[in-house]
């Protein structure tokens, strides 16, 4: 009876006894040694992981930015790599390849086929109306149809309207002996081919001048990556600065600073772009007529509307990015290591370059690099009203302008450009989407 132990009551809060007892109980070899071999699995030695890596990481794990990753580094090849394998050029017009489709016959093939198909695809006509069409002919031939002639062609009439056969372009090119579509020559090409020389195929086409969209399609891919990628760098420049000034110093100087920026917002963007566009026009103009140096080559080559586009970002469009920093700063200026560097007597500017900038490098990140598409787009837009860069320049934005007069008969040359516009767009978005996802430690897991 001593042994049997005494149930413990449902819902009782008296702790077992005779189970507390037993803790004491440990086993004999409990106080022995550890051995090598319980040590190394008791603490483990990670490598440490920065913080560059452990964004990188999580990065690789959103498969949507990835994508998009590996996309925009192939359209950056394709506009970046792509026109030293073309020997053709953005302004090059090539003789004989006007209004060329991308796939397409050279003009002798074209004729051969087209008389092909007029002579076995009768137009339907009844027997008399075939027959005054047939005395017509011989009239302005000077001459009249016999009765015989035209019981033939009343015949042939009947017979054509009782066949409903109609021979198609396939059946003229196999009849013809046609091999293939040549891929992208024109008429000139074809003959240098058969001569024995080696010629480009123009893979998109070529436009209206007869220069080739491929060519220019990267060209224009460079410029919208080349535009957006500057104006992210002058938002990034001048908002760090500004913004960090601002929530560093606070009081009274945050106050004004901000008033000037609430002020920038309400000035259509748009609006100064064309102004500084048609003001700078006649400067630039003088300008380049001034000489012929590396200056005046360049203002030739971007034109006063790009010019324009640049000066615009770098005074309005800033505005986010210091207030994004303004915020940051805000937070990290009361943190112990910079009352700590004040304590040791650091300027103002040394702990903004040194301790709280560095500190908003993820926020800085992401913010300019969401910043390219939206500088892409706009010069795209400005460019397709014809107020971006300046012939014989190209952009996507132009190209799809000067594709809206031949759209019925080359939508290619449209769908092209506006495809990897919009593709490009896309990418960078998603892209930096994952990257502020990646870089924002609040959202580690």
């Amino acid at each position: 009876m001593a042994d049997h132990k005494r149930k413990k009551v449902l819902g009782s809060l008296q702790p077992d006894i005779e189970d507390i007892l037993d803790w004491n109980k440990l086993p004999e070899n409990s106080f022995e040694p550890a051995t090598s071999q319980e040590k190394e699995s008791f603490i483990q030695d990670r490598k440490s992981v920065s913080y560059w890596k452990d964004a990188w990481r999580r990065l690789r794990r959103n498969r949507v930015a990835m994508v998009a990753m590996v996309i925009v580094i192939l359209i950056a090849l394709f506009a970046f790599v792509g026109p030293y394998f073309v020997p053709y050029g953005y302004d090059q017009q090539i003789r004989g390849a006007n209004n060329m489709h991308p796939w397409h016959y050279s003009l002798e093939d074209q004729a051969r086929i087209d008389e092909y198909l007029a002579e076995h695809n009768v137009v339907s006509l009844t027997p008399e109306e075939a027959v005054e069409q047939a005395r017509a002919e011989a009239a302005a031939e000077g001459r009249e149809l016999t009765s015989v002639e035209e019981a033939k062609i009343r015949a042939q009439a009947k017979a054509n309207q009782g066949s409903g056969d109609e021979v198609t372009e396939e059946d003229a090119i196999a009849a013809l002996g046609i091999k293939a579509k040549p891929f992208g020559y024109s008429d000139d090409e074809l003959q240098r081919m058969a001569n024995g020389e080696s010629v480009f195929p123009h893979i998109f086409g070529c436009d209206t001048h007869g220069r080739d969209i491929l060519a220019r399609t990267m060209i224009g891919a460079r410029v919208s990556m080349i535009v957006g990628i500057c104006c992210a760098l002058i938002v990034l420049v001048i908002g760090a600065i500004y913004g960090s000034i601002s929530g560093y110093c606070g009081g009274k100087v945050d106050s004004v600073m901000q008033r000037i920026v609430e002020v920038i917002y309400t000035i259509p963007e748009v609006l100064i772009i064309l102004l500084l566009g048609a003001t700078l026009k006649p400067v630039f103009e003088e300008f380049q007529n001034s000489g012929d140096g590396p200056l005046q080559r360049l203002v030739t080559v971007l034109g006063p509307n790009l010019i324009a586009i640049f000066i615009a970002f770098g005074l309005l469009y800033w505005v986010t990015m210091s207030r994004i920093i303004r915020g940051q700063i805000l937070q990290l200026k009361q943190q112990e290591y910079v009352t700590a560097a004040r304590a040791l007597g650091a300027s103002g500017g040394r702990i903004i370059k040194r301790h709280l900038l560095p500190n908003c490098i993820g926020q800085i990140v992401t913010t300019t690099f969401l910043q390219i598409p939206s500088a892409i787009f706009t010069e795209s837009f400005l460019s397709f009203l014809g107020m971006g860069v300046s012939a014989p320049m190209t952009s996507l934005g132009s190209m799809c302008s000067d594709a809206l007069g031949g759209l019925t008969s080359y939508p290619y040359r449209l769908f092209i450009p506006a495809a990897i516009l919009s593709v490009m767009i896309l990418c960078l978005n998603l892209f930096g989407d994952g990257l502020r996802d990646a870089l924002d430690p609040r959202l580690k897991k």
